[in-house]
């Protein structure tokens, strides 16, 4: 009999919120691909309309906010609100940190495993943006709670879960990294797409996390460079000025529909991430699975994924160290193709959807055998 699973998405962001951004298919393909071996029931704060999305998650079962709840009061509702679902499920996972709580009051309240994923550092992320004010406190008292109170964590990356197991005194056999996941065969190097020298692609928020003002500055005295800035964000207007001001040449593509993302990276000469850091970027992995050279700032997050000089560029995160990495990339085509052809390999051995949707099943039998 399949293992049943009760899927509990992240707190304000129900499918729809996914569809608009266009990821929609890139979220759930992790489940869409083990849909034939699991069966999943998804809890999504999203109201009635969510059901319309059931024709493109296959089987998967949707727990929606039928009773149109404010996302916060329907975290805390949904564990009893959906109590003869979960009643039925075998083990509980959650999409992300934030409304994580869910989950494990549905744990407690229906005595079931739960894995709480843990793909970013939520509190010490939020203290870097917000400051350390009363909401931080709060974020970081239900990240403790949270870590402490699940059956099981999977984190991302082998420095997050250093991070956990040290600072949180979690024991490291509760702890499992899994990756996230890109389709490499959706996401591969395209022989019929030329690239365009010159041109440099960065896929993401457009926040000041993502640093995007230090990759502007740094193409002055470029002028070959042509930035490709897709995805959407406060910064935009900011940026857009500064641009102008410095007289770089940026083009604003906007959000653009996940599978037109690999024709885009497959133009592009250059992938550059210049963020103040990370936790698992996807949009990196997806650039190397493309085969597109990838340069990212020596911060946490990125230079978990890039090794330097094999499978992309690391710089420092300064203007001056982002403008001579991009002037020596540009200058080698030869150096491009080959931490193009390496990222490949890298993000196919470590990264592919089907090796993690077995570390993912695995991890349930795990749980479930115990």
């Amino acid at each position: 009999m399949k293992p049943r699973v009760a899927l509990f998405l992240s707190r304000n962001t129900p499918l729809a919120r996914w569809d608009r951004l266009g990821v929609l298919a890139r979220e759930t393909a992790l489940y869409r691909h083990l849909g034939g071996q699991v069966a999943y029931s998804l809890v999504t704060s999203g109201g009635i309309a969510e059901q319309t999305y059931a024709a493109r998650l296959g089987e998967m079962q949707i727990l929606a906010n039928r009773w149109g709840l404010s996302a916060n009061v329907y975290s805390l509702l949904a564990p009893w609100l959906h109590r003869a679902a979960l009643r039925q499920v075998d083990l509980l996972k959650t999409n992300q940190l934030d409304g994580a709580w869910t989950a494990v009051l549905a744990a407690k309240l229906h005595h079931k495993p739960v894995i709480v994923r843990a793909g970013y550092l939520w509190a010490e992320h939020f203290v870097r943006e917000q400051g350390s004010g009363a909401k931080a406190q709060l974020i970081s008292a239900l990240q403790t709670w949270m870590l402490r109170a699940a059956t099981h964590l999977v984190v991302t990356t082998v420095a997050m879960e250093a991070h956990y197991v040290a600072q949180y005194r979690i024991p490291a056999t509760k702890v499992t990294v899994i990756p996230n996941y890109v389709d490499t065969q959706q996401f591969a190097p395209d022989p019929f797409v030329q690239k365009e020298n010159g041109r440099l692609i960065f896929i993401g928020r457009l926040n000041a996390v993502k640093n995007l003002d230090l990759l502007i500055k740094a193409l002055t005295g470029i002028p070959e460079a042509h930035l490709l800035l897709i995805g959407q964000g406060e910064e935009q207007s900011r940026l857009a000025e500064l641009a102008q001001r410095l007289g770089v040449a940026v083009t604003f593509a906007g959000q653009l529909p996940h599978e037109q993302l690999p024709a885009a990276l497959n133009r592009a000469a250059l992938f550059v991430l210049p963020s103040r850091f990370e936790g698992h970027p996807k949009a990196l992995i997806e650039a190397m699975a493309c085969g597109t050279a990838v340069l990212g700032t020596d911060v946490e997050g990125i230079r978990d994924v890039i090794r330097h000089g094999k499978t992309g560029w690391l710089c420092p995160p300064t203007v001056e160290g982002l403008r001579q990495a991009i002037q020596t990339l540009l200058a080698d085509a030869n150096l491009r193709r080959r931490l193009g052809e390496n990222g490949r390999q890298f993000a196919v051995a470590h990264y592919s959807l089907d090796q993690v949707a077995q570390q993912e099943l695995a991890l349930y039998r795990q749980l479930l055998n115990k």
